[in-house]
């Protein structure tokens, strides 16, 4: 093959990665506008004694019915990838979202509106980074997967515990662990991401994207919510 040939199919491939990585940030950007705009409407229908209010004051087993869905969206999806049009693993990654809006409704109740968008803002300038450094890095960071999902797993246990032990959920050495956890979990998401495109093709190739950008939109709701807690307990010491 020539060198113009080889320099064409190159520039060709690349623009193919730009293109599919461009939609896994749409379909993530998507996400988070959903939870955002279920959340502004539920925090507005808890203000004026809306429908949302009765849904989000009602029973305590509703609580439990949003994070049952969650999870099992969550299995749903992961499940799929293989049977799954793009299309519906796309509705259920933005339904997950319009869940999440809907528990996200109360944070601003616990949270002034200057901690609130300040630690989106936070968040969202250090997800930025650790983005940027997954999909330019040429260190593999696979190496990082005993690590990185050892953490999350003592993280899901820290949590359930700090149910039962106050000090726990006093403490905000969890959210700092998280914080950095999830940090390094963005950049090894979007280093998978672009290994999603050169291994595979078709539908799983899409769906693939889909799962990256639920990955990510997971990344960014962990950091933004550890964020929040710390921000919102400085603000309280004042």
């Amino acid at each position: 093959m020539s060198e113009f040939n080889q320099s064409s199919v190159y520039s060709a491939e690349q623009g193919d990665l730009r293109s599919y990585i461009l939609s896994v940030y749409t379909k993530m950007g998507i996400a988070l506008a959903i939870t955002a705009l279920v959340a502004w409407f539920g925090y507005n229908s808890l203000a004026t004694g809306g429908i949302m209010a009765s849904v989000l004051t009602g029973s305590p087993w509703i609580a439990l019915l949003f994070v049952a869905a969650q999870f099992i969206i969550c299995i749903a999806l992961s499940a799929g990838l293989t049977r799954l049009s793009s299309t519906a693993c796309a509705v259920l990654l933005y339904v997950y979202a319009a869940i999440t809006g809907v528990t996200f409704s109360v944070l601003p109740y616990a949270y002034d509106v200057g901690t609130f968008f300040g630690a989106f803002g936070f968040a969202a300038l250090m997800f930025g980074c650790c983005v940027v450094i997954g999909h330019t890095t040429n260190t593999d960071l696979s190496r990082f997967t005993s690590l990185l999902f050892g953490g999350l797993i003592a993280m899901v246990i820290a949590t359930i515990a700090s149910l039962f032990i106050p000090a726990l959920r006093s403490s905000l050495i969890l959210s700092y662990i998280g914080v950095v956890l999830f940090l390094g979990l963005t950049a090894y998401d979007m280093q998978k991401i672009k290994s999603f495109y050169f291994q595979t093709d078709g539908t799983i190739r899409e769906n693939l994207g889909v799962y990256g950008a639920f990955q990510l939109y997971l990344d960014f709701i962990n950091i933004f919510l550890y964020v929040l807690r710390i921000l919102g307990n400085r603000s309280n010491n004042k």
